[in-house]
């Protein structure tokens, strides 16, 4: 977890990360900005991501391109979850990038 000086949460470290993948891409890094309110957490080739509600979900499934490539690049995951409260799960395949892939 990421906080500021003040103590308060800014943002996990998966989140960080993707920020982080994007930093010299101003649009990139705007229209990353639905999940920040999203809780992301990693386990067993899987990265859970808890929206607020079914429209936060809408929003963030728009972006899963987006968190594609950094996780396949680190090749932290094989697969994103999306989750919300009283909805079903949304799943979205990663695959995985060979280095020169990444190159092109």
């Amino acid at each position: 977890m990421l906080y500021d000086i003040k103590g308060e949460l800014i943002m996990d470290r998966l989140t960080w990360l993707v920020f982080s993948f994007y930093r010299e891409d101003l649009q990139m890094s705007k229209a990353l900005i639905p999940i920040k309110s999203c809780k992301m957490s990693r386990g067993f080739g899987v990265i859970n991501i808890e929206c607020i509600d079914a429209e936060h979900l809408e929003e963030v499934s728009t972006l899963i391109d987006l968190l594609r490539l950094p996780l396949a690049a680190l090749r932290l995951a094989r697969q994103i979850v999306l989750n919300a409260p009283g909805h079903n799960e949304q799943m979205y395949p990663i695959q995985m990038t060979t280095q020169s892939d990444l190159l092109t």
